[in-house]
């Protein structure tokens, strides 16, 4: 039996590692992986610091990106790295789930 790997607060559930181990076999998509890596932080690490040291950490290189699934969710963590914290909460603010968000149906 295996020791469990320790969790990091830059990716608390290591999701970003899996995906990562995955390689060239990730199915995507990239833009669910990064979303639930997101809302793992919740407001206890700034994310664009911690995709800053997450693409560090795993030496993820810079564009151009693969066009695969992987190449995406690499992008998308560049792109969160140069992401302010203001700018990335004014994006969830502006976005609505569920029917309020869709509008309502008319009849």
């Amino acid at each position: 039996m295996t020791a469990p790997e320790r969790e990091e607060p830059d990716d608390p559930h290591g999701l970003i590692r899996q995906v990562l181990e995955m390689g060239e076999s990730f199915p995507g998509p990239a833009g669910d992986v990064l979303l639930s890596w997101l809302l793992q932080l919740k407001d206890r690490i700034d994310p664009a610091a911690a995709a800053r040291r997450l693409i560090e950490r795993h030496r993820l290189p810079g564009p151009p990106f693969a066009d695969n699934p992987r190449g995406r969710l690499i992008r998308l963590l560049h792109e969160t790295a140069t992401c302010s914290a203001e700018r990335l909460e004014s994006l969830a603010a502006g976005r609505r789930g569920g029917r309020r968000g869709r509008g309502q149906r008319r009849g």
